[in-house]
């Protein structure tokens, strides 16, 4: 992955042209070039039956082709999304946010 610097940002480019990972946006998740539209939002639209037009519609500044690459690269990069998948699901974090309340609830005590 070949990196620059983008507003004094980190930028990850990766095989897909349309597809970067920034440091500080997105918790360094793919997402679209030059917007901070997560990959992981395109592909959770797509899979709940959103069209790419339904999509194109939702984000009127994206392109088709940004849209693609996306899924494109959701394909290509299967462990890596479905892990990003998973720590962003409620599942994850529900035992998390429990310890934490139950740890806060221990020291108001």
């Amino acid at each position: 992955m070949k990196k620059n610097i983008y507003h004094g940002k980190t930028v990850g480019k990766t095989e897909h042209p349309h597809i970067v990972k920034v440091q500080g946006v997105g918790s360094g998740e793919p997402v679209i070039l030059g917007t901070r539209i997560m990959v992981r939002t395109i592909v959770e639209q797509y899979q709940l039956g959103s069209s790419i037009e339904d999509i194109l519609w939702e984000y009127p500044q994206l392109t088709s082709a940004q849209i693609h690459d996306a899924l494109s690269y959701y394909h290509d990069n299967r462990s890596e999304m479905d892990k990003i998948f998973e720590q962003a699901s409620y599942e994850y974090w529900q035992p998390i946010i429990e310890k934490i309340n139950h740890e806060h609830t221990q020291n108001l005590s």
